[in-house]
């Protein structure tokens, strides 16, 4: 379902490129890494294609992204802030400037699979912007978002 769609948009586009599906392995790396389970569409999203190379995030860049924003922003904000504002988000695409769209942590540790979030590096606030991966990615890539 998620590599059509996708490829109905890309189609004609060098900029992007699906994937290879990612292994049942890295997947559970990436959760174990995250701290968080994927909510079971973001699984099926990477069972079907480890990204895009253009908006939507492989495993292993969920991994390193979430490396770099644990690194860099804990000394901008208080513990609290920071673990609200980044630490309970699992990032699985990019705008391309620094901003993310993924999922939200709620505070008992469950993953919030209602909607998918932007997060705005700037602000370090959540918007809600799709209900789902496939409206985010029709949004995308017909420039709604």
């Amino acid at each position: 379902m998620y590599r059509e769609l996708i490829a109905s948009h890309i189609q004609g586009h060098n900029w992007a490129k699906l994937q290879d599906p990612c292994p049942e392995k890295m997947i559970s790396h990436a959760e174990k890494y995250v701290g968080f389970k994927f909510p079971d569409a973001l699984k099926e999203l990477l069972r079907e294609t480890n990204g895009d190379h253009w908006f939507l995030l492989s495993a292993e860049d969920i991994m390193e992204h979430v490396k770099t924003n644990r690194e860099i922003y804990p000394e901008y904000l208080e513990a609290d802030e920071f673990e609200e504002k980044i630490n309970r988000f699992v990032p699985f695409a990019t705008n391309g400037c620094g901003d993310y769209y993924g999922y939200r942590i709620l505070p008992n540790g469950e993953t919030d699979a209602t909607a998918i979030y932007i997060w705005e590096h700037e602000l370090f606030e959540y918007q809600k912007v799709a209900e789902d991966i496939p409206e985010l990615i029709n949004k995308y890539y017909n420039g709604e978002i």
